[in-house]
C-alpha cells in the first residue's frame, strides 16, 4: 500500500477536526464509521494531532450574560516579564498573556480590575467586559485564496445593510453545585472520560446527561485547528474597534487556521495564527480594506509571546 503524502494526511486530519467540530464528544468509532477509516487509524491520527499541536480542545467557555463580570484588559508595562510574574500570583486573574506591540499584556479577570498597581504599569490601551468567545469552523484551504475571499468580503461590506443586535440571548446557568463541578471538570477538556469524573465527584450518570442536554444554551465549545502545528505560525493579537464584531469574526473564519475571537464592548479581540511574510502583507491589506469599507473603525495589534491561565502554572507558549 502506498504511503500517504503530507497533503493527504492533512486532509484526513482536517476531516477528523470537522467531525469533532460537529460533535465535540464524538467517539472514535463514530468518526471511523463516518469517514470509512479503520478505528485504530482514526485513534492514531487523533493522538498525533494533539501531540503535534495541530488540535486544541474542545474547551468550554460560558456564554455572556448580564452579571458574568469577566473583563478584558490590554495594557503596557515597562518590564512585561516582571508584570507577567506578578499577575500570575493574583487570584483575581483568569488569564494573562504577553505580547510585543501596541500592548504587551492581555489580561482577563473575574471581576473589575485595576492593573495600574502592577509594577511598571505605563498605560491601559483597552478595558471592557468580555462577551462570547468563539473559534469559528475553518475550511482546509491555501493562504492565497483565503485572503482573496477576505479582501472581497471586506470590500463588499456595507455598514448600512449590516444589523447586529446587542441583545443578550441567555441568562446565567441555573446550575446546582454538582453541575458547576461538571463545568469546571470539563472546562479545559470536554472529551474527558465520564466515569472517573462522576466517581470523583459522587455525581450520577443521569445528572451528567441531563447537564449535557442543556449545555449548548450556556456555553460555547472552542476547538482550534492548526494544519502545520501550532509552533509553525506567528500568533497575532488584534483589537478591532467596531460596531460589527460578528461580521469581523465571519471574515476571519476564512483563514486556514482557527482564529480565537472574543466579542468585547465596542469591538472584538482576535488571536490569529499566520504563516510566512507573504501572509503578513496580505493581512495588512485586508485590515486596511476592513477600515475603508466601514467594517471597523480602527485596530491595534501585537505579536504573542507567552501566556498563563488559571488551570496551569508557570511559563508556557501562547495558546
Amino acid at each position: 500500500m502506498s504511503k500517504l503524502t503530507n497533503e493527504e494526511k492533512v486532509r484526513r486530519y482536517h476531516s477528523i477536526y470537522n467531525q469533532m467540530y460537529l460533535n465535540p464528544r464524538i467517539h472514535v468509532h463514530e468518526i471511523s464509521k463516518n469517514l470509512r477509516l479503520p478505528r485504530n487509524t482514526v485513534a492514531s491520527y487523533l493522538d498525533s494531532m494533539y501531540k503535534l499541536e495541530m488540535l486544541f480542545g474542545p474547551e468550554l467557555r460560558l456564554k455572556y450574560y448580564q452579571g458574568l463580570n469577566e473583563y478584558m484588559y490590554l495594557a503596557k508595562f515597562d518590564d512585561p516579564y516582571a508584570a507577567f510574574d506578578e499577575l500570575q500570583q493574583d487570584t483575581k486573574i483568569i488569564y494573562c498573556s504577553m505580547f510585543l506591540g501596541d500592548w504587551n499584556m492581555m489580561i482577563m479577570s473575574g471581576r473589575d480590575y485595576d492593573p495600574s498597581h502592577i509594577t511598571g504599569f505605563e498605560y491601559l490601551l483597552y478595558r471592557g467586559e468580555r462577551r462570547d468567545t468563539v473559534t469559528p469552523k475553518v475550511a482546509l484551504r491555501d493562504w492565497k485564496p483565503a485572503f482573496q475571499r477576505m479582501k472581497i468580503e471586506a470590500s463588499e461590506f456595507d455598514p448600512n445593510g449590516a444589523h447586529e443586535s446587542n441583545l443578550v440571548n441567555c441568562g446565567p446557568p441555573v446550575w446546582d453545585d454538582e453541575e458547576w463541578k461538571l463545568f469546571y471538570e470539563y472546562k479545559y477538556d470536554f472529551r474527558k472520560k465520564v466515569t472517573p469524573v462522576l466517581r470523583r465527584n459522587l455525581i450520577s450518570s443521569d445528572k451528567f446527561y441531563q447537564w449535557i442536554k442543556d449545555l449548548h444554551n450556556h456555553v460555547d465549545v472552542n476547538l482550534r485547528f492548526y494544519p502545520d502545528g501550532y509552533g509553525n505560525y506567528t500568533h497575532f493579537g488584534f483589537l478591532f474597534r467596531t460596531k460589527y464584531p460578528k461580521a469581523v469574526i465571519s471574515l476571519l473564519s476564512n483563514l486556514p487556521t482557527s482564529p480565537s475571537c472574543t466579542e468585547v464592548e465596542d469591538g472584538a479581540i482576535a488571536l490569529l495564527s499566520i504563516k510566512s511574510d507573504l501572509t503578513f502583507a496580505e493581512l495588512s491589506v485586508t485590515t486596511h480594506r476592513m477600515k475603508i469599507s466601514g467594517m471597523i473603525d480602527g485596530f491595534s495589534q501585537a505579536i504573542g509571546v507567552l501566556h498563563y491561565i488559571e488551570a496551569e502554572e508557570g511559563y508556557t507558549k501562547l495558546r
